[in-house]
């Protein structure tokens, strides 16, 4: 059997893939930039097919396929995320010292922050990508924790940008990525994977259970495997790629700028690589979301294949491509909570622009990241919480989206619709688009509707939010949306609100 030709790991899989899919590969920089072709790259080019959606009914079909079932009993719902704050845990953990044989640090070395309170239902792993092909050596570029509550079966992931100028315990103040290696060269207590959590817990307060690290090339094959990934692209993306994969991609004619439009797109292996990757025409936040989109894909890929069964057999192999400290025990009761989490949702969070702040090494001048506690604690909070839109514990805000002749951006309405907790049906209009899109709400009031998220999620004013009786929509919804000429799918999603405050 041929290492990761088979998807039958995929619930494992699938957790790590995130992390290795972002690795940033070292390649010549061009010193022109070809045209690009009039209205982007032709996609029969590529490995890659824009698809329209199958025809749907015009009454209302759920999307995705695995909107709950059944219900719970509506519980009191706050209107605001709530505010949660480290905790100091009942034993401090004595960190590594500073390594006395270095110089001077020019930047003072932070206290430890507070821990955060882990309930005992929750497990967190770090997912850790490579910067090279293969699962060992390199420098973590990627670095996503995932967070699993087994008791409401529910899951948050949270991006950290690489180049995080942070305190690597027993060593010095550097950048994020070069914890793991550093870890692994040095000695440290328990190896690379003890010092990451270290350097984690040391800076952010959050504990990590599990760590995972990966290199690109197997996610390629797994996606492929898999038979691609369908992944809804709100915004264009120009960035440089090979030209064919297997060109050498030391030699700069080997490159062009390549482009994705809105679309949703079936990637291969290669493309959602490339995807998940681009890095020189965005950046780290927002490829950390793209990040997450891609993994979502592949864990509904291998959701919806049926795999479950087939993870014991194929652990061995997984265990000889993965650095982990996972169990097959761990996996196995994580993999069992998968379409329970799938159904009960989750939880997509970023450290947004204000969390951060550009800083400039005083001994080397490279330009890193600063973390800023205050704007960034509230997200790093929010990890270990329920998403506020779950539906564990609370009932589904179902929002009927209208997109006359138009499967595309009904697609994209209802990816994102679907991405911040919300859960979107496709609904019937009369035949006629307005010039601006149009929500309507259904209920006696606006408390517990999310009216704010949704009013930015669709991009309109809060204010025109129309209200109207109760039981009155068709189909029944709490929302209805019809989208009009002026619909931009495209949304700043590290400007996302968090209350409606």
């Amino acid at each position: 059997m041929n290492r990761l030709r088979t998807p039958a790991g995929w619930f494992l899989a699938g957790l790590l893939l995130l992390g290795l899919a972002a690795c940033q590969a070292a390649r010549p920089t061009p010193t022109a930039a070809p045209p690009a072709p009039a209205g982007g790259t032709p996609l029969a080019a590529v490995a890659a097919t824009q698809t329209l959606l199958p025809t749907r009914p015009d009454t209302a079909t759920p999307l995705p396929s695995h909107t709950p079932t059944s219900r719970p009993s509506p519980t009191a719902t706050p209107t605001v995320v709530p505010s949660v704050t480290p905790t100091a845990s009942a034993t401090a953990r004595q960190f590594a010292t500073l390594d006395a044989s270095l110089p001077t640090p020019a930047t003072a070395i932070p206290t430890p922050v507070p821990p955060f309170a882990k309930p005992p239902e929750v497990t967190n792993i770090l997912l850790l990508g490579n910067d090279v092909a293969w699962p060992q050596g390199g420098r973590t570029d990627s670095l996503i924790v995932v967070s699993i509550n087994s008791q409401t079966k529910t899951a948050s992931m949270l991006s950290l940008p690489r180049d995080l100028y942070v305190y690597i315990p027993g060593w010095k103040m550097d950048r994020i990525n070069l914890a793991l290696p550093h870890g692994h060269g040095s000695g440290y207590p328990g190896g690379g994977g003890a010092l990451v959590k270290d350097t984690i817990l040391y800076n952010f307060g959050i504990p990590i259970d599990y760590y995972a690290r990966v290199g690109f090339e197997g996610f390629k094959q797994i996606v492929d495997t898999l038979g691609g990934v369908e992944i809804a692209v709100s915004c264009q993306l120009r960035d440089w790629r090979l030209i064919s994969p297997e060109l050498d991609p030391n030699v700069e004619e080997n490159w062009e700028q390549f482009t994705l439009e809105p679309g949703v797109y079936e990637m291969d292996g290669d493309l959602a690589l490339w995807y998940a990757r681009s890095r020189r025409t965005s950046n780290d936040f927002e490829r950390g979301r793209r990040q997450q989109q891609v993994l979502r894909a592949i864990f509904n890929n291998g959701l919806d294949r049926e795999l479950l069964p087939r993870i014991p057999q194929l652990w061995d192999t997984y265990r000889e491509t993965v650095e982990t400290d996972l169990t097959l025990p761990v996996i196995l009761q994580l993999a069992a909570l998968a379409p329970d989490v799938r159904e009960n949702g989750i939880q997509n969070l970023y450290l947004s622009y204000g969390a951060v702040r550009p800083w400039r090494e005083p001994s080397t001048g490279s330009a890193m990241q600063l973390l800023q506690w205050a704007e960034a604690a509230p997200v790093l909070g929010q990890l270990m919480q329920p998403p506020v839109l779950n539906r564990a514990g609370r009932e589904p805000i179902v929002v009927a989206v209208v997109s006359e002749g138009n499967n595309i951006m009904w697609r994209l309405a209802a990816d994102n619709l679907a991405w911040h907790g919300f859960v979107p049906v496709r609904a019937s209009g009369d035949g006629t688009t307005p010039n601006h899109t149009q929500v309507t709400y259904y209920g006696d009031n606006f408390k517990g509707s999310f009216d704010w998220l949704l009013a930015w999620v669709m991009d309109v004013d809060r204010a025109e939010i129309g209200l109207a009786p109760a039981g009155t929509g068709d189909p029944p919804s709490n929302y209805r949306v019809v989208l009009g000429y002026d619909y931009d799918p495209c949304r700043p999603e590290l400007e996302a609100p968090r209350s409606g405050d």
